[in-house]
């Protein structure tokens, strides 16, 4: 389910929603999600997706007149499916091109805003380089981050003096104990992370981590219990869910629609059996 993976990655939305229409159906011909037309589409495409038993789908990009212009795995990382959307972008150019409001961008935070969707980091960068506003300094310490630049991320944090900012910069600062290991410190740094952050689902998910990896497996399961229980689903919500469910099951085989299932969101499966995070950040 890749909406637990490279779907849930900021990255693969700001450029998903820029350059590409997003759709998600059931290839079945029955069900909430089932859409025969678009079915019919893909089919034409692949008639191999059109048996009764049919493989895990995989994600495709298809031109408007039905062509498949890239193609990957449903188990395919972020680095793969963000690299299969800009190839497909530099080999069709003509869908490469700016929207009317991406023309219509008059302030350098709006035209960095877009830079960063395409994936052009160094571009973003270039065009705040003389916005000394706090808006641009957090945007420059989450491209730093983005690039795991640590010391350049806390620089530009340091500038960041705006409270409606504070909770995104805390969360921010969460990553780079991610990635050093500091289990400890991570879960004390996101502690009490006010619910009402449109960060409180990751800061969540990120204390489950810290406690899963700093050794209370217990604990862990706990947070992202009552996390999914109590929040809207987002894609963080659809990640703790993934990691939840490949503790309960421990190496035993995924769910299925004949099993118990053990999600509590009450999915079959995700991208394979363990959530990647579980053997540390990559």
């Amino acid at each position: 389910m890749l909406r637990a993976g490279p779907l849930s990655d900021e990255r693969v939305i700001g450029l998903l929603n820029r350059r590409f229409v997003a759709l998600y159906f059931d290839l079945a011909d029955r069900g909430a999600a089932a859409d025969p037309a678009a079915r019919k589409f893909v089919v034409a495409a692949r008639p191999r997706l059109g048996g009764r038993a049919v493989p895990t789908p995989p994600l495709l990009i298809m031109t408007p007149d039905g062509k498949v212009v890239g193609e990957t795995s449903n188990y395919s990382s972020t680095a793969q499916v963000l690299s299969m959307l800009l190839a497909a972008l530099e080999d069709h150019p003509e869908y490469n091109k700016p929207s009317p409001a991406e023309q219509a961008a008059a302030t350098p935070l709006e035209r960095a805003r877009i830079q960063l969707n395409l994936q052009d980091l160094e571009g973003a960068r270039k065009t705040l380089a003389r916005d000394r506003s706090a808006e641009a300094r957090y945007l420059l310490g989450h491209i730093a981050r983005l690039q795991k630049l640590w010391g350049t991320m806390g620089k530009h944090f340091a500038q960041v003096k705006d409270d409606s900012l504070k909770d995104d910069v805390r969360m921010e600062r969460a990553y780079e104990l991610w990635y050093a290991k500091k289990h400890k410190e991570l879960a004390e740094h996101l502690k009490d992370f006010p619910k009402e952050s449109n960060r409180y689902t990751e800061a969540r998910y990120y204390e489950g981590l810290a406690a899963y990896h700093g050794g209370d497996k217990e604990q862990a399961q706990k947070l992202w219990e009552v996390t999914i229980k109590s929040c809207s689903q987002d894609p963080w919500i659809y990640r703790a869910d993934w990691a939840y469910t490949g503790l309960k099951q421990g190496r035993r085989t995924m769910v299925s629609s004949a099993g118990k299932r053990v999600s509590l969101l009450n999915r079959i499966g995700y991208m394979g059996r363990r959530n990647p995070d579980l053997q540390g950040p990559n």
